[in-house]
């Protein structure tokens, strides 16, 4: 990252790559596509994988780690969210969205008990990991406009729901060890770009939400009032992912132009643009350590 250089390459031959998610021990790199998830050494210079996830029917639209990776979660356009188990591979759990509707987005409270999903026809839900079952859902503009992203703040006090025609869902929990109040009308709702939003991230700090769109941009809001701080323009089509870093002070981007680009939010300068790929970029995981 910090010369722009590729060093090594993974092969993932069965798809596209959809998703891309580095386990927090920094020793695993996790690659979901369709239908597969495979799992990547970080510490290996080879192009092939060590495991591999099956029992998705989809395209894997989005996954990562429990906290200790000891077991990861994934959603699929099969309609379901997965637990697999990170030594064995195996899927101990199975969640299916009703009618089986496309599931667009997964994220893991940090309480590591709730995985929050949000769908292709509008809903959000909160599946308890204990309760063995979904236990709230909530549909905050209506069943016709898929929600696209989903994040939660790292003390489980906010979670953020972004979707296809560009509204941002912001809710304050009352408790941040529990996401009932998500069935509640969000605090903030607002229109935070005229088309898609693609990915909605919190930043570590929980200071700043980033939101990457198809206008081929991206924004950086404060919180928790969501005012603009600053525009990130250089792409030249849709920015599907971004990933903070672990200090809050960068952001990378990824987009359909093929490339991934790094940004220092002290100032909104593009310091790095990392290219190669010869069709769209739409995953990036950043393996970054905050140091204090």
């Amino acid at each position: 990252a910090s010369n722009g250089k590729c060093y090594r390459k993974c092969n993932f031959k069965d798809s596209q790559v959809n998703c891309l998610q580095i386990s927090p021990d920094k020793l695993s790199l996790a690659a979901a596509g369709n239908p597969h998830i495979k799992l990547f050494d970080t510490n290996s210079l080879s192009e092939d994988h060590i495991l591999s996830f099956d029992g998705h029917t989809s395209n894997v639209t989005a996954l990562g780690f429990q906290s200790e990776a000891r077991w990861i979660y994934s959603g699929s356009e099969d309609g379901t969210i997965k637990i697999f188990d990170i030594r064995s591979a195996a899927c101990q759990r199975n969640y299916e969205n009703k009618g089986k509707v496309p599931v667009n987005t997964v994220t893991l409270h940090p309480n590591q008990a709730q995985v929050i999903s949000g769908d292709q026809n509008g809903c959000v839900r909160v599946w308890d990991l204990v309760a063995n079952k979904c236990f709230a859902e909530v549909a905050p503009q209506n069943e016709d406009v898929a929600i696209r992203s989903v994040s939660v703040s790292s003390d489980g006090r906010m979670i953020v729901a972004a979707n296809n025609v560009g509204n941002c869902f912001l809710w304050h929990m009352d408790s941040p060890q529990n996401c009932s109040a998500i069935e509640a009308a969000p605090k903030d709702s607002k229109r935070l770009h005229d088309t898609y939003i693609l990915k909605c991230l919190f930043s570590p700090d929980d200071k700043h939400l980033a939101t990457a769109s198809a206008d081929k941009k991206v924004k950086i809001w404060t919180l928790p009032d969501l005012s603009l701080k600053q525009v990130l323009e250089k792409h030249q089509r849709w920015v599907y992912d971004c990933a903070f870093s672990a200090d809050s002070s960068y952001l990378v981007t990824a987009s359909s132009d093929g490339s991934a680009r790094l940004w220092d939010l002290s100032n909104g300068d593009m310091i790095r643009h990392y290219t190669g790929h010869k069709k769209s970029v739409v995953a990036v995981a950043l393996n970054d350590t905050s140091v204090e």
